[in-house]
């Protein structure tokens, strides 16, 4: 199917120029989620989706080695402890190494790595006491033992090289993740979360079983549950709390990471839905987005012979992978399988349309080389023959046309040749690296304006100062070129 009829399937008409609207009632439209806590919140047992419930007192030492004193109790929510009121920090900038699986096996024995190492995850809390998060999750591509192979990963499988539970030392972060005011001036004394990947599965698998794989391996691929955890863990224990009207979240990764913001962003919604309501989550996705409905018989992943649908369908039965219901509706909508969602069109579709449309109504942030060098090297465009530049083009403007049909307004699409050039993956590793003017020939969004920033950094900060409320009707955007 082609991209545009993305479009056409739900009487939308959209563009980086143009509204976005609905001729009909869109599919299975959903309403922005209630509170997790449930009807018996305050009966003293911990049910369903509640993380705490009574119990009296607590010591703030026993939830987190960065307190040092104090004791807490059970929000009147059940959605987590009164941490931000009652628990002494530890003064210093330190890092909390976090297994929630050694936390709490009854309730989150399934956060484990592909191997069955309990996931990990960091924690920096802002030594400001700022109400800004930022949460990343790790890349690290996937796996699958055909098209992709699964025992040259080594340590991508395992949480083996990760800090003890509790651990805690001090870590120099970079880019978005940095101390550094002169580096990173919006986010340096943000809360930091940032996720070890060691699932495999682009952050979506919900599979506990283990699977056999080239190799001799039988890997677990629990990426999924493993955000779940980060999520309810930050929310029980360390103030990730919206409740507070100053909490703003900016959810974000780069490459599989990337892939994991976008097919994860409908927890952190559904986590905090006062923050989805009042518009305080942004969503970054870098380098996360490829055409899975590409068809291309000479150029198929690790020349296997098999169209992207195929393999994509393959995966998410490996994973058990699980989509939001809004990206889901919004794929079969437009006749396109349920998989899909992996990356692309109806992925970023469902983050940025509003709510009543059938999206997540979040604040998104698009950051993708159209022609990533990852992805078309793993499909073998990688000659340079006359046949291979034109499949190149033509990966190059479908890309272009999933981008305009997305009707994302806030995106960063160049189109650097990974033969030559810069070889662009992903962003956050070249924070500070200058762009090139703005190039019009190479537009995706060719009916606005020219809007231009130094580097990606200034992008990032004016995405995120960005006073409009509306995430359907943002007002740029942007496509830029990479310096070589």
């Amino acid at each position: 199917m082609r991209m545009d009829v993305f479009v056409v399937a739900f009487g939308l008409v959209v563009g980086c120029g143009r509204d976005v609207s609905w001729d009909t009632e869109p599919p299975e439209a959903v309403g922005v989620v209630a509170s997790a806590a449930v009807a018996t919140c305050g009966n003293g047992i911990v049910e369903q989706d509640e993380l705490c419930d009574g119990g009296g007192a607590v010591a703030c030492t026993g939830l987190s080695a960065l307190y040092t004193g104090g004791q807490t109790v059970c929000a009147s929510t059940c959605r987590g402890y009164e941490v931000a009121r009652d628990c002494r920090v530890r003064p210093g900038v330190l890092v909390e190494t976090i297994r929630p699986a050694l936390r709490d096996a009854s309730r989150w024995a399934g956060a484990k790595c592909n191997d069955g190492t309990s996931f990990a995850f960091n924690f920096s809390p802002s030594p400001t006491g700022s109400k800004v998060w930022v949460i990343n999750l790790g890349g690290g591509g996937y796996c699958d033992g055909t098209t992709s192979a699964c025992a040259n990963r080594g340590v991508l499988l395992t949480s083996k090289g990760e800090p003890a539970d509790r651990a805690l030392e001090t870590r120099a972060g970079s880019g978005i993740l940095s101390r550094d005011p002169e580096e990173n001036p919006t986010f340096a004394d943000a809360n930091q979360v940032s996720a070890h990947y060691c699932s495999s599965d682009l952050w979506t698998g919900t599979n506990p079983t283990p699977q056999p794989v080239d190799g001799g391996l039988r890997l677990r691929f629990n990426g999924r549950l493993n955000v779940r955890a980060l999520l309810e863990v930050l929310r029980r224990d360390y103030g990730l709390d919206d409740r507070n009207n100053a909490l703003k979240v900016v959810w974000t990764g780069s490459s599989a990471g990337g892939n994991g913001a976008q097919n994860n962003a409908d927890q952190l919604a559904r986590a905090l839905p006062r923050a989805q309501a009042a518009r305080r989550l942004w969503v970054i996705s870098s380098a996360g987005w490829m055409p899975l409905n590409w068809t291309n018989p000479d150029y198929t992943q690790s020349g296997m012979g098999m169209p992207d649908p195929v393999v994509s369908a393959q995966l998410a039965t490996l994973y058990q992978a699980e989509f939001s219901p809004e990206c889901r509706a919004l794929a079969r909508a437009a006749g396109r399988q349920e998989s899909d969602c992996f990356a692309g069109l109806p992925t970023v579709a469902s983050l940025h349309l509003p709510v009543a449309r059938g999206g997540l109504g979040l604040r998104t942030l698009a950051a993708t080389n159209r022609r990533d060098p990852v992805y078309t090297t793993h499909h073998g465009l990688t000659d340079l023959s006359a046949k291979t530049n034109a499949a190149l083009q033509e990966w190059d403007d479908l890309m272009a046309r999933e981008m305009r049909d997305s009707g994302v307004r806030w995106l960063f699409a160049p189109s650097d040749d990974p033969r030559v050039g810069s070889q662009l993956h992903g962003v956050y590793g070249s924070w500070r690296l200058p762009f090139k003017p703005f190039n019009a020939a190479n537009d995706v969004c060719d009916d606005l304006p020219a809007y231009t920033v130094p580097d990606f950094r200034e992008m990032v900060t004016r995405f995120f100062e960005d006073p409009s409320p509306d995430t359907s009707r943002l007002k740029v955007c942007f496509n830029g070129e990479w310096l070589p």
